[in-house]
């Protein structure tokens, strides 16, 4: 009897550890990341629920010098939108709603008719993005919550973009109002629910709604949100960027995000979604059912269909079924990915922003994983380049680029240069404002989106037009 036990143990063991080649290939991979500067942050692959790679590089708080650990906390950004789904199913599965259930029914003062739950979850309602809103309509001068927004869209009734169920357009509003729905229904706060119903009975005890800027109690092993900046080749707090002002007013907000967790917590969460703990398995399955728009084709996102706060890709003969989401604020990255046919999981949690391509450095971990073709050289020249400082310019050289210019293809949209003496600064029209940096007296680039600009003299031997390069194009924009 012990030796049948001895070697059951030997041939779980080999079950879930890597060969030793594959770690190599995570160690090489990380490692170089860590060393350019690309990743600052905790990964976790497992494999049937137990870790097989887990790592913890740099840290917490640079200023501090505080490190990461494997039970650091990190702003899950938009990952946050499965939980507040798995909410939604169990109210479902209570028969406390129903998925076809009106917006109107729950928020009668709403002038919004013809949008349900389902619109909501799968981001078909025509909602505009409550941070895409004039700026008026806010009050930025303090943090707002979920019942701001709320008053927001009753008092000012800010127009669909189409009409319910006509097209697919992500959109954070659709998840505050889901968690509003949760509060109504349960009576409770959406904080205090989803402690009591997912986080608790999962034992995932270093997860929570947690607001960092609004909140009293500040969590002490918690990764603060950097920036890279330019300026000394260093990083720093998010909050010091101006780019970064919607994320401060808008802190108090959860459901869309707003929710913190570790990558062991993740893990847990990843494992019970196996099993009934939760809500039954047909009621978790319509999670990853794609929805039709009304003209009953497939409601889709760059390509992979969207289910309920879960990303589905194309079915893949090496991986199977792949659910999946990323997230990301400003100072914050996250990508979560189950591949339930295989019972595999890669978690990526950092806190450092646009210093990583986190879609490239997942589907890099993917080819590690199921061993397929990997090129470390290839993979990081696609996941991130070592970062670059700006070059000194004097402040007649970084005025000269200062104006409104109009893009010769997008009407009505203008994006607008002003200086100081040290800083240039970017506003397309209806954002907000963020820094831009030189690398030369023409060509400067932006750290809060993976972008740069070009300009270019007239014959006067003024700056008279800028080209913009970003997500593979190039926008042309006339001063006027």
């Amino acid at each position: 009897m012990k030796r049948h036990t001895f070697l059951l143990i030997l041939l779980i063991v080999k079950v879930n550890v890597l060969p030793a080649q594959v770690t190599a290939r995570f160690d090489s991979l990380f490692n170089t990341l860590y060393k350019q500067g690309n990743f600052n942050g905790c990964v976790l692959v497992a494999v049937k629920g137990k870790p097989v790679y887990e790592r913890a590089l740099g840290y917490a708080n640079f200023a501090k010098h505080q490190p990461l650990t494997n039970t650091t906390m990190f702003e899950l950004a938009s990952v946050s939108k499965q939980f507040t789904s798995m909410a939604i199913m169990q109210l479902h599965q209570a028969k406390k709603l129903r998925y076809n259930d009106s917006l109107t029914k729950y928020f009668p003062q709403l002038h919004y008719h013809g949008i349900t739950i389902s619109n909501l979850l799968h981001h078909t309602s025509g909602l505009q993005d409550f941070a895409d809103l004039d700026k008026q309509l806010v009050n930025v001068k303090r943090i707002n919550y979920n019942k701001d927004i709320l008053s927001t869209l009753i008092k000012h009734n800010p127009p669909l973009l189409f009409k319910p169920g006509e097209h697919f357009n992500y959109s954070n509003t659709n998840y505050v109002l889901l968690a509003l729905i949760i509060e109504k229904l349960s009576g409770t706060s959406f904080s205090s629910y989803m402690d009591k119903n997912i986080f608790r009975p999962l034992g995932m005890s270093n997860t929570k709604v947690y607001a960092q800027r609004a909140e009293k109690h500040q969590i002490k092993n918690y990764a603060y949100g950097f920036v890279y900046n330019p300026r000394n080749g260093g990083f720093i707090i998010n909050d010091s960027l101006a780019a970064n002002s919607d994320q401060y007013h808008f802190d108090g907000i959860s459901g869309p995000y707003g929710i913190s967790s570790t990558t062991e917590d993740m893990l847990k969460w990843d494992q019970a979604l196996y099993t009934d703990k939760l809500v039954s398995k047909q009621e978790q399955d319509s999670a990853y059912a794609p929805s039709k728009l009304n003209d009953h084709t497939i409601a889709a996102m760059d390509g992979f269909t969207y289910g309920f706060g879960w990303l589905i890709s194309p079915e893949d003969e090496h991986t199977g079924k792949t659910y999946f989401h990323t997230g990301g604020l400003i100072g914050y990255e996250s990508i979560f990915i189950r591949y339930p046919e295989k019972n595999k999981t890669i978690i990526i949690l950092t806190n450092t922003w646009n210093t990583v391509n986190i879609l490239q450095l997942a589907s890099a971990m993917e080819n590690i994983l199921f061993n397929q073709p990997f090129s470390l050289s290839q993979a990081i020249s696609l996941i991130g380049q070592p970062l670059q400082k700006m070059v000194a310019l004097s402040p007649a050289q970084l005025k000269a680029v200062d104006g409104t210019y109009s893009f010769t293809k997008i009407p009505n949209r203008t994006i607008t240069l002003t200086s100081d003496c040290k800083q240039v600064y970017s506003q397309v029209s209806g954002q907000v404002k963020v820094e831009l940096y030189p690398e030369s007296e023409f060509d400067f680039f932006y750290t809060v989106v993976d972008a740069h600009i070009k300009f270019l003299k007239g014959s006067s031997g003024f700056v008279r037009k800028l080209t913009l390069y970003q997500n593979g194009e190039q926008l042309e924009a006339i001063k006027e």
